[in-house]
């Protein structure tokens, strides 16, 4: 499924240790189209809490009244229009596929994760609210979302075990009413298959320098080949995920040692502190050194 670039949402939600965002928006009445047609990596519940909504993912169509639910997989179009005139409101939880299991390889993620990433299992989209008695798993999503909801919109660390269990508890609820897609294209999870060795050596080698060329001749493939497979696939370029894993690694070096925050960079792959500094603000939201003095309690 081919995606423009332009219409990727750049914001960043959460943290890489706690990839989960909260977003409670209104809408005044005169608003038209709430938000433009975007897609992003994480996947997304979004439960309306008033007004009318004409809610759109890859072209399919849903009339969304307060309370009702819609599932939006990760890379999947959407966007969202208000035909009630008057006020609209919503609050939407997106969070990364590592809330569930940080390995994407592990046998968790291949049952669980990968079938919905690569559209082989399909969890429901839409989930109105009803009276029906065999949707009443619908009312225990719905409660679960709720207590998410409720939270502070920018202050979710605090209630991070909290809000794990509850999307773990949804997607079991989910897991069990979803579908098997039919269809014959087994491409994506073949690939998925073939970068297992990829990952496996980023993180045997993290600490030294790789790069793009090194990984791309472990399957053999071309560098642009590579890159565009394991995009696809691990939802992350090479490099972002090499990135990510060392800084992951760091974090538990600043934890679990004192050794100096020069040390501790070059020890995850970084020959530059400077650097490693900015990517690990850019990745967990905080400097090395007030992760370690956060951390130390």
């Amino acid at each position: 499924m081919s995606r423009k670039k332009e219409y990727e949402e750049k914001e960043k939600h959460g943290t890489a240790q706690f990839p989960v965002g909260l977003h409670k928006l209104e809408y005044p009445a005169d608003t038209d189209v709430m938000f433009y047609v975007h897609w992003h990596q994480e996947f997304e519940f979004l439960v309306l809490t008033e007004g009318k909504v004409l809610f759109t993912i890859e072209g399919r169509e849903y009339v969304m009244n307060p309370g009702d639910i819609v599932f939006i997989n990760s890379n999947y179009l959407h966007t969202a229009k208000n035909i009630c005139g008057g006020v609209c409101s919503f609050y939407a939880i997106d969070f990364s596929y590592h809330v569930l299991n940080e390995d994407i390889h592990s046998i968790f993620s291949k049952k669980f994760i990968r079938p919905i990433l690569n559209d082989k299992y399909v969890f429901p989209e839409f989930m109105p609210v009803s009276e029906d008695e065999d949707k009443c798993w619908q009312k225990d999503i719905r409660n679960y979302l709720h207590e998410i909801g409720e939270c502070p919109e920018h202050e979710l660390e605090p209630f991070e075990l909290m809000i794990r269990s509850r999307i773990l508890a949804i997607w079991d609820i989910l897991d069990k009413n979803g579908v098997r897609a039919q269809k014959d294209n087994d491409i994506e999870s073949r690939y998925s298959e073939r970068l297992e060795p990829v990952i496996s050596y980023i993180k045997e080698n993290y600490a030294y320098e790789i790069t793009l060329g090194e990984l791309a001749a472990i399957l053999p493939m071309s560098e642009g080949q590579f890159s565009r497979v394991f995009k696809q696939t691990m939802k992350l370029s090479p490099i972002q995920y090499l990135m990510r894993y060392r800084i992951l690694q760091s974090c538990k070096l600043l934890q679990d040692t004192e050794k100096k925050i020069g040390e501790i960079a070059n020890l995850s792959g970084f020959n530059n502190i400077s650097y490693f500094n900015r990517v690990f603000l850019n990745t967990i939201g905080c400097t090395p050194k007030e992760y370690r003095e956060n951390s130390s309690y």
